[in-house]
């Protein structure tokens, strides 16, 4: 804007621009952590989790005024949300600080939103993880971040995967790595242990004078 008016270009309308409206700002992206486990990131898992929303103030009908009474359009900004403060050879436009853009002044606001037009609520989000999800991956719900201001488009919520750690098993990307106690006699002299795996118990065959420490691989 500040080129705009240098230059003597046309300023844009929609998000952001002076075209005449209310400045409309897209809403804050939030974050969630979701624990799961060893066996949920490598099958995958549906699960649910409550977030934070914003609906509509029922008592004030989403105007944020006070029953019975209205908002007023800002003198400061004649309700476009925005002023110009001239600095010499530039001129710079910023938020209207007495409406913050709405374009609008409430003389009374509502006692339940206290002026806001909506009130903070809880619900439930479908979350499908994928199988073989990592540690620190984050999975991507457009739309169900904090709402926009002056009808503005919502954030993101982007949900982060946290692994709780596995009792018997350690990840290493797509392998995992467990520990077995082993008699010394079958160490010794060779024979069939059983050892745990994801998907129940397998057997596998220690050759005789196996040491201790001594890793074995199961595709």
């Amino acid at each position: 804007d500040m080129f705009n008016d240098i230059f003597g270009g046309q300023r844009r309308g929609g998000a952001g621009g002076a075209g005449g409206g209310q400045r409309v700002y897209r809403g804050a992206d939030l974050s969630y952590s979701l624990e799961i486990s060893l066996e949920d990131a490598a099958r995958g898992h549906d699960t649910q989790i409550r977030i934070p929303t914003w609906e509509s103030c029922g008592t004030c009908n989403g105007t944020g005024a006070k029953p019975g009474t209205s908002a007023k359009t800002c003198g400061h900004c004649n309700g476009g949300g925005t002023v110009h403060m001239r600095q010499g050879f530039f001129s710079i436009q910023q938020t209207c600080p007495h409406c913050h853009g709405s374009g609008k002044i409430i003389p009374e606001p509502c006692r339940d939103c206290n002026g806001a037009g909506r009130v903070k609520k809880q619900k439930t989000l479908e979350v499908k993880i994928p199988a073989g999800i990592d540690e620190g991956m984050r999975l991507r719900h457009a739309g169900h971040g904090e709402p926009g201001v002056n009808n503005g488009p919502a954030g993101d919520l982007y949900v982060e995967i946290v692994e709780k750690q596995d009792p018997v098993f350690e990840r290493d990307g797509d392998d995992l790595h467990c520990s077995v106690p082993v008699p010394l006699t079958t160490a010794a002299l060779g024979g069939d242990i059983e050892v745990p795996t994801l998907g129940g118990k397998a057997e596998i065959e220690l050759p005789e004078g196996t040491q201790h420490g001594k890793t074995f691989r199961l595709r």
